[in-house]
């Protein structure tokens, strides 16, 4: 059933993830027209010469290669997590900033990230999935609230024997009424758009089960903080 679930969940989050490829893409998609355009007017003028096709060669090549970088990565998150492994958790994170980065720069939403290098022992294609349902979750909050200037911090630190992870917004926060309720499972504030339910359950799921680690939110002034605590490794050896 939490299998059958998890997968539930990511075929959500896939939703979101063809969304920001389509963003990603249509840069690169546009340039790719411009220069093509102006290589079938250059021939039609017969002014077609050897420094342009070097140029749509190279502009060509550039913009290709990102829109096949940037399958890769989504298509890396995809892959299912057979077992744990060590891996920087400060470096997923950033890998996790960069996927999105371009879908919330056009909501004007800033991401902020304070970390340390820090190596943790798990899933991370999951845990990626769980990072990745927090933000998401901030985001819609920051534009259903019409917040002009959304902000998002993570900050990443190690304490004694403990990693702690928080990320907190501006969006305003949850309502006392439903806070305590937001890792229950298929309980969604968003059913009008298509909302599962199913997102922050396995977020809490991932962490708590798969990672041994546990999860909490709460609000503050500005908005909701979500607090992740995990074990860290240095302090096993």
């Amino acid at each position: 059933k939490e299998k059958m679930l998890l997968h539930q969940s990511r075929l959500a989050q896939m939703g979101e993830m063809i969304s920001m490829i389509a963003h990603q893409w249509r840069q690169p998609l546009n340039t790719l027209a411009v220069v093509s355009q102006t290589l079938v007017l250059k021939y039609r003028l017969k002014k077609l010469d050897d420094e342009f096709i070097n140029h749509f060669d190279k502009v060509s090549k550039q913009q290709i290669a990102h829109m096949s970088k940037t399958i890769d990565d989504f298509r890396n998150f995809f892959k299912p997590d057979n077992k744990k492994i060590v891996f920087n958790i400060d470096e997923l994170i950033n890998d996790t900033i960069a996927l999105i980065k371009p879908a919330f720069d056009k909501n004007n939403i800033k991401i902020e990230f304070n970390a340390q290098p820090l190596k943790i022992e798990g899933y991370p294609n999951e845990f990626t999935q769980a990072i990745l349902n927090i933000l998401n979750n901030a985001k819609d909050a920051i534009i259903e609230n019409n917040i002009k200037n959304g902000q998002i911090l993570i900050d990443l630190k190690s304490k004694d024997d403990e990693i702690i992870l928080t990320i907190s917004d501006n969006a305003g926060g949850i309502k006392e009424d439903i806070i305590e309720k937001i890792f229950d499972p298929y309980f969604s504030t968003k059913h009008k758009k298509n909302g599962t339910g199913l997102g922050l359950y396995m977020t809490k799921t991932i962490i708590e089960e798969h990672m041994k680690g546990k999860i909490s939110v709460k609000n503050s002034k500005d908005g909701a903080v979500f607090t992740i605590v995990l074990s860290n490794l240095k302090a096993k050896k």
